[in-house]
């Protein structure tokens, strides 16, 4: 009965929203013909859910010359920075303070860039909208919904993170993701991946990656050296996409073989509470099914804390092999974890590289620089 209820009330104030903005859009149409000159030149907006990655990369993109400001859908517990902020509202009202962000906000852009392809309006009108301004969209996908899951599976049947999904898997077929990458796929004059591993699913996507946090400060904690329990942080909110039942299994034999170790699995916490973390911990893992790291462990170097992860062979190269990261199998986690344990030493030395490793790894001027192409619309990398 409940659920039958939850269902009518969805239904209504989808039928609300859409009677509202059957009003509202052809104003927006009307605007968007009459083709208004933007009013910031180099400007760039970044769409998103309320996190912290796009609010660190438009102050790193303002050191390039642009003028980028970061609107976020939503509200978070974790984060509340942005330069501009959609909040919730009524159905009956929501069409109105879309047109009213549109006209104020999204449309003075040059450019506009979609963190997961979330759109400002709930439908994203505003997409088509903006292309016949004469706007630049760029597209960025950054997960799950970008992914096919019977092709993961079909692809990497042996270690994939489609195996255990902590959304049933329902993101990557819900009619929202359906409907965000056929806008990309229409509209986009660009299309970003953050990671190589979903060019199995968008092959024709640029891999821009996340930039490194050079502002971050390293830790100042003294290298592990045995005389104490090795402090191993793991920071996820999806522990069947991450491994992380894996991971604590390998911990566990770990300590059957007398090693100290103690494992802290951070969820659902500020983005504050993991860095104060990270700098207490002498090693980092995370991103073990995926077949790439990303931005938990970019950090985590970044405060120069040696991280575990796992890298698909094909996506391996010197630079990683030689980098503060420790590459390892799940299956060979156990193994992994009594080497560094029993040689002190050796962590030492990965502790060392870390952080100068990932700054040169995500080097900042040449992740900007593709991103910069992309506003642009310049090929190459």
């Amino acid at each position: 009965m409940q659920l039958r209820r939850n269902r009518y009330l969805s239904a209504l104030a989808e039928a609300a929203y859409a009677a509202m903005l059957g009003l509202a859009y052809p104003l927006a149409w009307l605007y968007a013909v009459t083709r208004p000159a933007p009013k910031l030149a180099k400007s760039v907006l970044h769409v998103s859910y309320m996190v912290h990655v796009p609010w660190h990369m438009t102050r790193i993109l303002r050191k390039y010359g642009w003028q980028a400001d970061y609107l976020a859908v939503g509200t978070s517990a974790h984060w509340d920075r942005c330069d501009f902020q959609k909040r919730r509202t009524p159905p009956l009202l929501s069409p109105w303070y879309e047109l009213w962000l549109f006209w104020r906000v999204v449309s003075r852009y040059e450019v506009v860039h979609f963190h997961f392809m979330v759109t400002m309006t709930r439908s994203g009108w505003e997409v088509p909208l903006l292309k016949r301004m004469g706007r630049r969209v760029v597209a960025h996908f950054r997960g799950c919904e970008a992914r096919n899951r019977e092709e993961n599976m079909r692809l990497h049947p042996t270690m994939n993170i489609c195996q255990v999904c902590d959304y049933d898997a329902t993101v990557c077929t819900s009619p929202v993701s359906v409907r965000r990458r056929r806008l990309a796929e229409r509209w986009a004059d660009a299309t970003l991946v953050t990671t190589p591993d979903m060019l199995d699913f968008m092959p024709a996507a640029t891999v821009s990656s996340f930039f490194a946090p050079a502002d971050i400060e390293p830790s100042c904690s003294e290298p592990w050296d045995g005389s104490r329990p090795l402090k191993l942080v793991h920071v996820t909110n999806h522990p069947g996409i991450e491994g992380t039942e894996q991971i604590r299994r390998a911990v566990e034999a770990v300590r059957r073989r007398g090693f100290q170790i103690e494992f802290l699995h951070l969820r659902d916490v500020s983005h504050a509470e993991v860095m104060r973390a990270l700098h207490e911990a002498d090693l980092a893992i995370g991103k073990m099914k995926m077949g790439f790291y990303a931005n938990s462990q970019i950090e985590s170097m970044a405060c120069g804390v040696p991280t575990i992860t796992w890298i698909r062979p094909e996506f391996m190269s010197d630079a990683l092999r030689e980098s503060g990261f420790i590459v390892s199998h799940l299956d060979d986690l156990e193994a992994t974890l009594v080497d560094y344990l029993s040689d002190p030493g050796a962590l030492r030395r990965k502790r060392e590289l870390a952080r100068r490793s990932i700054l040169a790894l995500h080097d900042n001027a040449a992740i900007a620089g593709i991103l910069l192409r992309a506003y642009v619309g310049c090929k190459g990398d």
